[in-house]
């Protein structure tokens, strides 16, 4: 089928020669506008979804705490603390109740797999076709101050609002000895207050 510029009214399409001279307007659709605006409309949704989805996954039976002041969080580990469970990257690793119940500061099972997805992170870090970029273009010097904010050391730690401190600090302490180097929490924000 031939293309036709939209809106022109065509004396010898078949539709009107079975009219015998009456001229009716036949509208014919044109779809490249239309598959044209929906291709940028699908576009701009995806970005938009990719840059605004969920860095955590939130389990429905976690309440986070709430905070006024809040930063964004980065891509990172995430240990969710509930009174289910501790969990690394959603695998279960230790029940709350006995991590509550222990007298020593050591979380052994945390301690074990923490080590492992920090250094599954530096390995991945390292290997990435961004960073081989980096190292090429970069002096030594500036390549040492790189290393050294380490950025795959960082840890999310998601707690349901109502864990005790003491079991929040048996979990960073574990952490901390695992090699972490930047602990954040996960909240909420609160809504500003009117003064």
């Amino acid at each position: 089928m031939p293309i036709h510029i939209p809106g022109k009214k065509f004396r010898n399409h078949r539709l009107l020669s079975r009219k015998k001279g009456k001229r009716e307007v036949t509208a014919l659709l044109s779809l490249t506008a239309m598959v044209d605006m929906f291709t940028v409309l699908v576009i701009f949704l995806l970005q938009n979804y990719n840059t605004e989805g969920l860095i955590v996954n939130i389990p429905k039976d976690l309440i986070l705490p709430r905070a006024e002041v809040i930063k964004e969080l980065k891509p990172s580990i995430i240990v969710t603390v509930s009174s289910s469970g501790i969990l690394l990257d959603d695998f279960p690793i230790a029940n709350f109740e006995d991590v509550k119940g222990q007298k020593d500061w050591m979380i052994q099972p945390l301690y074990v797999e923490a080590q492992k997805a920090l250094e599954k992170a530096k390995l991945k870090a390292e290997t990435s076709p961004v960073m081989k970029e980096v190292r090429t273009a970069l002096k030594p010097e500036e390549m040492a101050e790189l290393q050294n904010l380490e950025p795959w050391k960082k840890i999310t730690v998601q707690a349901h609002k109502e864990i005790d401190f003491l079991t929040i600090k048996k979990i960073l302490f574990t952490l901390t000895e695992a090699g972490a180097g930047e602990i954040n929490f996960a909240v909420l924000q609160q809504p500003e207050t009117k003064k």
